[in-house]
């Protein structure tokens, strides 16, 4: 089975190495890797320009966002299964996409297969600030405004065939979006797995202020009455106690 990787990245020179060499590092040997980056002005197209050998396609010009980068990587990606990993993170470990890819063997009718993501401001370091376990997910969290791990979800080829790409309109909760066209609209197959297969860096653009909070539920309410389920914003803020927990049980 061909893996596809994406990363997308703008102006991340301190972490895209690292991105990288992780991807590389994978004892997986059927992968295609997808850069896009967002025409960045410091050294990140300089750094992914010399591993041009060992990527299969890099693309650096200007976006509308993060949904419209990602998007550019589906339209072009060819493998069976989809993996996201953004310029600022890393996979735990280099048997990451092996695993997956026999967990999709052995589990054939899944469409999603989703792992835990460690939150870390150092990735060389053991502390973790929060960590997101898939296991804590029910369908019916996502009618509050809570869904799974977004970069620890593997996604299969049909999933991109039946439910398409990213709703660009998003700026913040286009991926909470899609996840409601997943499992609510479509009712894909997904497999948990209490794995940590991803470690992202700290200070992510839906919870680096108040104001991204505000903006990423405003974006939530509008998603799910976008998809004709019932919402206001006081219901998606009932998601904060299970984000919480995140902190607790780390």
């Amino acid at each position: 089975m061909k893996v596809t990787i994406i990363t997308i990245c703008y102006n991340c020179e301190q972490t895209i190495e690292r991105t990288i060499k992780s991807v590389l590092s994978q004892n997986y040997s059927q992968i295609e890797y997808i850069v896009i980056d967002g025409e960045s002005t410091d050294k990140t197209l300089d750094i992914i320009k010399s591993y041009s050998n060992k990527i299969s396609k890099i693309i650096s010009e200007k976006d509308d966002g993060i949904y419209n980068a990602i998007n550019k990587g589906l339209k072009i990606a060819t493998g069976d299964i989809i993996s996201l990993l953004h310029g600022n993170d890393v996979f735990a470990h280099e048997r990451v996409i092996n695993d997956v890819v026999n967990y999709f063997i052995e589990y054939h009718k899944v469409d999603l297969l989703i792992a835990d993501v460690a939150f870390k401001k150092n990735f060389l370091a053991d502390d973790t600030v929060r960590y997101y376990p898939s296991k804590l997910f029910k369908p019916w969290f996502l009618r509050f405004g809570y869904s799974p791990p977004h970069l620890s979800t593997f996604f299969s080829r049909k999933v991109i065939n039946v439910v398409g790409l990213y709703d660009e309109n998003f700026m913040i909760a286009g991926d909470f979006e899609y996840f409601v066209r997943c499992i609510l609209i479509n009712n894909l197959n997904f497999k948990l797995i209490n794995r940590c297969y991803i470690f992202m860096s700290t200070g992510g653009l839906s919870n680096k202020s108040l104001k991204s909070y505000y903006i990423s539920s405003k974006e939530i309410n509008y998603a799910l009455k976008k998809n004709n389920f019932y919402s206001n914003i006081l219901i998606t803020f009932l998601r904060f106690p299970l984000k919480f927990i995140q902190y607790i049980f780390k």
